[in-house]
This record gives structure tokens, sequence and C-alpha cells, in this order.
């Protein structure tokens, strides 16, 4: 076993790391790969999130703390999350993002979550979801919001014209995580990758997308 800065490695095919995992090859986009519950997801990043990790020293196989990956998520610029492949499933995580995400109030998932409200007369019910209860939701539900939509200002917006019912308990859980100052994890990264840093090998060096291929 080897225990690098941020990761542990196995011999065999089996990894275990500790955060989530940063891919950018020519052959794979710019991607992340983390956990949600038993299930390896790879989120899709912007052009904007890949060259900003790239620029604060992320390499591909470098892995990325969960607090980083939570920020991507909160802004949009980590979207369509999906299960990943067999090679990303050889991966296995135990990784932190989980527990800088909201969850799904019914399954306890973390991955594409929408704030939904639905049922009529005094049975009117917000909470946040994932997308298996958001299907067998959908004939009652009056209102759905991705997770990147929503903001302080909008949540507040949805209650005062009567959409959100005022206080619910996903709003509150909204707001706590909305306020996080998760811009902070940024400048921790950019410290510790101006430390020597073991990384993962997931492809050849040479096929590495090179920083000014990532655009403006």
């Amino acid at each position: 076993m080897q225990r690098g800065a941020d990761s542990l490695c196995f011999a065999g095919t089996n990894v275990f790391i500790l955060m989530p995992l940063f891919q950018s090859t020519a052959a794979h986009p710019p991607q992340i790969l983390a956990k949600d519950r038993d299930r390896v997801i790879t989120y899709t990043l912007s052009t904007a999130a890949a060259k900003r990790l790239r620029e604060t020293g992320v390499r591909h196989g470098r892995t990325v703390p969960g607090r980083v990956l939570a920020a991507l998520i909160r802004t949009g610029d980590a979207h369509s999350p999906r299960t990943a492949d067999a090679a990303g499933q050889q991966v296995i995580f135990e990784d932190d993002s989980a527990t800088h995400l909201p969850r799904c109030e019914l399954t306890g998932a973390s991955t594409d979550l929408h704030l939904i409200v639905y049922g009529e007369g005094q049975g009117i019910v917000a909470k946040l979801v994932a997308t298996e209860p958001r299907f067998l939701l959908q004939k009652v539900t009056t209102l759905s919001v991705p997770l990147a939509a929503l903001t302080v200002a909008v949540l507040a917006t949805l209650e005062n014209i009567g959409k959100l019912p005022v206080g619910s308990p996903a709003a509150k859980t909204l707001r706590a995580w909305l306020r996080q100052d998760l811009e902070a994890s940024w400048n921790k990264l950019a410290a510790q990758r101006s430390e020597p840093q073991q990384s993962l090998e997931l492809g050849p060096a040479p096929d590495e997308l090179p920083l000014a291929s990532l655009g403006p």
C-alpha cells in the first residue's frame, strides 16, 4: 500500500481514495468522479471549472476536496451526474463529498437534487428529493427547481409569492447549505497544491489536455 498526501493506493484493480477525483484527457472531457452512497458518479465540468482546477494545480488523476465539488455543484459548474462507466467503477471511493452536500429527504442520495412542492390545500409539502422520488411524485408536483438554480434570494421569492410553504424543513436545510463559505475551500486547495502531491496513474501523462486547450 502507498499513502500519498490525499490518497491511498492499493495493488490490484481497486483503488481507495479519500476525496473526489479529477479526470481530464483528450479521450475524456473534464469530469469529477465522486460517490453517492454505493454508486460512483461522474460529474461533467464546465470549461471554467476545469480551467480553474488546472490553474489551482489540480491535474488529471489528482483528488479534489469534497467542499470544492460542492461549490462547483452549487454554481452549476459540475453538472449532469450519471453512474460512472465500467472503468470508473473500478475506483472504489471513500470520499467526503456527500458530507458537504444536501441529501434527498426520502432516499438519502446527494445526486441530482431538486426542491419540489407537491400536494394541495392543507397538504402542501416541500421536500428536497433526488431522481426516483421526483419521478414518483411528478403527477402531484406543482414546483420543481434544480439545486444549482437555487439561491437564498430565490427561496425567499418563492415563499413570498406562495409557491413554497414558509418555514419548511427543506428550505431551512437549503438556506444553511447556501450560506456556507465554500469558496474558502479553493484557497485551501491552492495552498495544498503548492506542496508536492502524489497522483493516481489513471492514464498516460502525454494524453492530458494542456491548460490552453480549455479556452479563455
